[in-house]
């Protein structure tokens, strides 16, 4: 009977250590899982914080966000440039006009009256055309004369004879100069075909404005 109790016992312990090795066993083997899914999660995570970055021109990085607001703002920069050159043209426009009819009403000579009523005729055309043009790009031409123009008037208005036609041939000549550099440089950089299209038909007309104004100034400095 003392034996067999001795038996019962010894198996009891062989049970209980076999029951510790194997508790043992898969705690090691649930460390090791949660170590490896740790590793990947690190892994995963990296890869997505290399993603969403990107170099810049200092070697710095920015978020593909920060990349996407860079390029946004370069269309955008492309938008205004060809905005501020329609308003810019819309200016000219207003001035010659304006200028051509102080031309026809104060001088006594021919080709100046002449000259100032080809400008009031082909800047209307022209801002006929522009008109038709800023609607399409949805935008608001000025209705208002600027300090430019309200400035270069009563400098002209002040003048009398000679002295007129004289500053007139010469600050159409100037003027058309300017002209002809800002249109032709918006026809190298848009990327818009309607403004493309308008440069290219307007730049010609330029030119001959700007050969009638020579003619103009050259008749006045003979007097």
């Amino acid at each position: 009977m003392k034996k067999n109790k001795t038996i019962h016992h010894t198996m009891l312990t062989v049970l209980v250590v076999l029951v510790l090795v194997l508790s043992g066993l898969t705690s090691c083997t649930n460390n090791k899982d949660n170590t490896a899914e740790q590793k990947v999660n690190d892994t995963t995570n990296s890869s997505d914080k290399t993603m969403m970055t990107a170099p810049n021109a200092n070697g710095q990085t920015n978020s593909i966000n920060e990349s996407v607001k860079i390029n946004t703002d370069a269309t955008d920069k492309t938008d205004v440039a060809d905005t501020a050159f329609i308003m810019k043209v819309a200016e000219i426009n207003m001035e010659q006009i304006k200028l051509g009819k102080l031309a026809q009403q104060m001088s006594s000579m021919g080709h100046v009256k002449d000259l100032g009523k080809m400008m009031v005729t082909e800047h209307t055309q022209a801002t006929t055309k522009l008109t038709a043009l800023a609607k399409t790009k949805m935008v608001s031409l000025p209705t208002v004369e600027s300090g430019k123009i309200l400035a270069d008037y009563k400098m002209l208005a002040a003048k009398k004879g000679k002295s007129f036609d004289k500053a007139y041939s010469d600050m159409m000549v100037k003027g058309h100069k300017e002209a002809i550099a800002l249109f032709e440089k918006a026809n190298r950089e848009t990327k818009d075909n309607d403004i493309k299209a308008m440069t290219s038909e307007m730049i010609p007309a330029l030119k001959t404005h700007l050969e009638r104004a020579e003619m103009c100034q050259a008749e006045c400095e003979k007097m």
